[in-house]
């Protein structure tokens, strides 16, 4: 069934109808404010079943995180990578988000583990090069379809995002991320967009693409990417994703491309998970040739949400 969000006061109308009928697990919404808009675009979400506040809250997606606007996150999780060859690395990542007692809720104590080229989170990057951070996040709003707030960490960084969000359809939605940073003598900016379709109450298909320019590398990079999401059951599902960025300096290359599926499981407790991850990727470096790589991860995490 597919409606259409039409006017304003379709929507509060729609806030007074009694569902009779027992809505599936796996469909679920919040509204982040209590704007009758805001209730109403939740409301459909939770009538219509639409999958994508599901997948992103439970493979933890920076699209629901970077949108919370109150409790507290702790994401620790270890990643275990075995390459072809023989190789075994190992590596580990903290991620957390603090509601400050006694202060305004939109003030967080955050702590991250982030790469030196901040583009898009779902492009994988190297474990090798991640550092942790500790600052502050500040929500100043999030009205209707839209939020925004600004982050400052010791590293130092500060960065200001904003975001807007538009249900074209209740299987279709629409994203569109600004973020720009000054870090050190660095400044940039990276625009996201995002289209999300929701096949039905069990797939859900993403397609993502970005471009970034900062005036120390002089010059862009951006990337595309889908990703099909399919839900088995409320403890694990499965992601199936294929990327690729380039850049145009020193001249138009990619840099790096692949192609994954991830499974995860919610196990014995529901603060424990773990994620089987085989990839296959290539890498190219300018004036030198590509290489490929097969691998597969094994990520056991600890994850305390309460958002």
């Amino acid at each position: 069934m597919s409606l259409r969000i039409a006017n304003y006061s379709l929507l509060t109308s729609l806030l007074s109808y009694s569902v009779q009928a027992e809505e599936k697990n796996a469909c679920h919404s919040q509204a982040l404010e209590d704007a009758p808009i805001e209730k109403a675009y939740h409301f459909l979400n939770r009538k219509f079943c639409q999958p994508a506040l599901w997948f992103d809250s439970f493979f933890v997606d920076e699209r629901i995180t970077e949108d919370a606007r109150a409790g507290t996150s702790v994401r620790w999780y270890n990643d275990f990578t075995y390459s072809e060859g023989g190789e075994i690395d190992y590596s580990t990542k903290l991620n957390a988000r603090l509601h400050l007692p006694f202060v305004s809720k939109r003030l967080k104590l955050i702590y991250e583990s982030v790469s030196d080229e901040e583009f898009l989170d779902f492009f994988p990057q190297d474990s090798e090069e991640l550092e942790s951070a500790l600052g502050l996040r500040y929500d100043a709003y999030a009205k209707g379809y839209s939020s925004f707030n600004i982050k400052v960490t010791l590293r130092p960084r500060i960065e200001a995002r904003y975001r807007f969000t538009y249900p074209l359809t209740t299987d279709a939605v629409f994203r569109l991320t600004q973020r720009i940073y000054q870090e050190k003598q660095e400044t940039g900016e990276i625009t996201d967009i995002d289209f999300d379709l929701s096949l039905s109450d069990d797939f859900l298909v993403r397609w993502s693409s970005f471009a970034g320019y900062n005036d120390d590398l002089d010059g862009w990079i951006y990337g595309t990417g889908f990703t099909l999401y399919h839900y088995l059951a409320q403890d694990q599902a499965l992601q199936y994703s294929a990327t690729i960025n380039a850049t145009d300096k020193p001249y138009n290359h990619y840099e790096y491309a692949q192609v994954s599926v991830t499974y995860r499981q919610n196990v014995w407790k529901e603060w424990l998970f773990y994620e089987l991850i085989p990839r296959y990727q290539w890498e190219r470096e300018p004036n030198k040739k590509h290489t490929e790589e097969a691998n597969i991860t094994f990520r056991l995490e600890v994850l305390f949400n309460n958002v």
